[in-house]
């Protein structure tokens, strides 16, 4: 590829390379651009329009249920219908109760408004829907009433019920539950009352809601079940591991990315508390990123566009740039045909290209000089080979005779000098096995040196282990003792103690008798006294005779600490020898150890001695063979001095030959020499 490359035309080279830079920089820009563009776009959905838009959507769904709440508040507190509850549900009032429930129907724009009370041991459900004023028991916890005692239990003041209208089943309502604030004798409140919201306007809301072609919105229930969607949702229930991120009952809003049959969803939560209920919107990740790529691709189009007008023009410009060097490659290939080197290289520029044109003509002004230089030297060339095959004595030139002895002369000088070399190799060979074997001996020294060094500080490193452990011990017997007398001192605290309660008994008692002498002399009406006055005597004795006990139990206490105070003191002078023991020993360990370190730093030295000089012997011995190696090749190149001096000859003659092709310059040209050309 490198090779069809560099054949092209340097313009087609050129028009390339400027087209791909050009291409590539407006395809990494645009690609910049549009991630840029997408990055920010899913920033602003992420950050401002998703939070937003479920702001917006809460809000419109806390004023649906605003006047709800506030109109069940009031009903639940409402002082007229506590009256009623508490007269026991009088029926002559219930004709102004039900224009009373009739006003804040208007007010609120509800189907139904409902009262569940207590009053008089009687539990009552009532409901006020289009002009009739129903009324049944509240039936017992598990049966159909289980939301009004769930409410009542879970102490909040108010809560939505999703259920369906007791009087009407097959309608679903969402009811506002308001505690009062009085509650009855059985502990119930007085009043829990609320309204009755159409749950068909509530999803309705859901229902339209739109964010773009995908955006859509559900409520869920604390626990994560979906209530109320739209039929086009895609998202129609969470995983565990979803439920536990998405749903938290606080104010946060929480953004997630969810993936639904190979499709990504942000999905965004928030908790409604006036609903207790979860408002989710989710919107498709695909319908933005498809409307950037749009964008991207359009963006694209435009591009090329673009580069192919700039091609276009890049085209005769590259045409511009390299004219002047084709007219200077034209004239170098003349040049180089004609091997005139009194030519000279022409241009009208002067930049780049006029500077090379000035750097050629001064490389062939040198080249003629060069050139006249060669022709100049080669017949000395042929001389000097002449004298170097005489001087070697191997040439011929002088006769057979000579270069018999000659060579006899100098193979007898080589062979001798081999047979040398080879003695001296045997005996440094033999001197090379005996250092081995010294080195291989001192390696295990060292190895035995090393083993009792590890030893040694394994045995330094676990008497130290030692002594720290005898020094906590020390320290935890001295702890233990300090602690004992501690003890003894709060003994003997006690029997003060005691003392005093003794004190206390007996002058109690004493009281005791007086009160029953008192008591006595009262007659008829001390003797409830007296018997207290007893019993107060009674107790001073026992008193008495616990403090004993107590005593007794202090002494054998106090006792029994003085004995671990004398076990404690001993225990404390035999751990005191111990440590002195076990420094004695670290020292003399120590000392080892610094005997062990030392001999295996001799052992170490001895070994690295023994080493070097196995190493200096191979050397030598590697040298010696080099010599032997040597010395047979300067036979053999004694003998070839004499075929390369001939050659030397032979290639004076091409070179001059060679010369002669030039045309140089009329100063530089050489005088016309002749030599005779050796026969070879």
């Amino acid at each position: 590829m490198t090779a069809r490359w560099k054949s092209l035309p340097l313009r087609l080279r050129l028009f390339i390379s400027f087209g791909t830079v050009l291409a590539l920089a407006m395809l990494l820009a645009l690609y910049l651009q549009a991630r840029t563009h997408s990055q920010a776009r899913l920033d602003n959905l992420l950050n401002v329009e998703l939070p937003a838009q479920v702001e917006g959507l809460a809000n419109r769904i806390n004023l649906r249920l605003s006047p709800a709440l506030a109109v069940s508040e009031g009903l639940a507190n409402s002082y007229f219908i506590e009256q009623w509850v508490q007269n026991g549900f009088p029926d002559a009032q219930q004709p102004d109760i039900a224009r009373y429930l009739e006003r804040l129907m208007h007010q609120l724009d509800t189907e139904l408004l409902f009262i569940a009370a207590q009053a008089q041991g009687r539990s009552v459900y009532f409901q006020y829907r289009d002009g009739e004023f129903l009324q049944r028991p509240l039936q017992r916890s598990g049966g159909d009433d289980d939301w009004y005692y769930q409410f009542i239990d879970s102490n909040v003041g108010h809560n939505l019920n999703l259920d369906s209208d007791n009087f009407s089943p097959e309608e679903a309502f969402v009811f506002v539950n308001f505690r009062g604030d009085e509650n009855a004798a059985n502990g119930l409140p007085v009043v829990v009352a609320g309204a009755g919201l159409n749950l068909s306007r509530m999803a309705q809301l859901i229902k339209d809601y739109r964010l773009g072609e995908t955006g859509r919105a559900s409520i869920l229930s604390a626990e994560g079940a979906f209530l109320i969607t739209s039929n086009e949702t895609n998202i129609s229930e969470l995983q565990a591991q979803e439920t536990d991120t998405l749903l938290r009952p606080d104010s946060e809003l929480r953004v997630r990315e969810i993936e639904r049959d190979g499709q990504r969803y942000f999905v965004t939560t928030r908790w409604l508390p006036e609903l207790q209920r979860f408002l989710m919107v989710e919107v498709s990740k695909e319908e933005y990123t498809t409307s950037i790529r749009d964008r991207f691709l359009t963006s694209i189009e435009l591009g090329l566009l673009i580069l192919i007008a700039g091609l276009i023009l890049l085209y005769p410009l590259t045409g511009s740039l390299i004219r002047p060097l084709t007219r200077f490659q034209r004239q170098l290939k003349e040049i180089t045909h004609s091997l005139d080197l009194s030519r000279r290289v022409e241009t009208d520029d002067r930049a780049e290209l006029g500077d090379l044109a000035d750097q050629t003509n001064q490389l062939l002004e040198r080249l003629s000089r060069a050139i006249a230089a060669v022709s100049t030297n080669a017949l000395a060339l042929t001389q000097v080979a002449d004298r170097l095959a005489q001087t070697a004595g191997l040439s011929g030139i002088q006769g057979g005779d000579i270069r018999h002895e000659a060579n006899q002369t100098m193979a007898a000088s080589v062979e001798e000098m081999a047979s040398s070399v080879a003695e001296i190799t045997s005996t440094m060979e033999e001197l090379s096995t005996s250092s081995t074997q010294i080195a291989d001996h001192s390696q295990s020294v060292v190895d035995v040196a090393n083993q009792t060094l590890e030893r040694s500080r394994k045995g330094s490193t676990a008497m130290q282990l030692l002594q720290a452990k005898m020094q906590d011990i020390r320290s935890d017997s001295e702890q233990s003792l300090t602690e004992i007398m501690t003890l003894g001192a709060k003994s003997k605290q006690i029997s003060k103690v005691m003392e005093l309660i003794n004190t206390l008994a007996a002058q109690t008692k004493l009281i005791a008798f007086n009160a029953a002498l008192e008591a006595s002399s009262a007659g008829e009406s001390g003797r409830r006294f007296s018997v207290v006055a007893n019993e107060i005597r009674r107790l001073a004795d026992s008193v008495t005779d616990s403090t004993h006990e107590i005593e007794g139990h202090t002494d054998d206490i106090q006792q029994a600490i003085n004995r671990l105070v004398v076990a404690s003191e001993k225990g404390a002078t035999s751990i005191e020898q111990g440590v002195e023991a076990s420094i004695s020993t670290t020292q003399d360990l120590e000392a080892v150890l610094k005997a062990a370190s030392q001999t295996s730093s001799a052992a170490q030295q001895i070994s690295l001695s023994t080493q070097q000089q196995k190493t200096a012997s191979n050397q030598v011995v590697i040298a010696l063979r080099d010599i032997d190696t040597a010395s047979a090749r300067n036979a053999h190149s004694v003998r070839s001095i004499t075929e390369i001096s001939q050659d030397m000859v032979l290639m004076s003659a091409e070179l001059n030959a060679l010369v002669q092709e030039f045309t140089l310059d009329q100063q530089h040209e050489p005088a016309p020499q002749h030599h005779k050309q050796r026969p070879s």
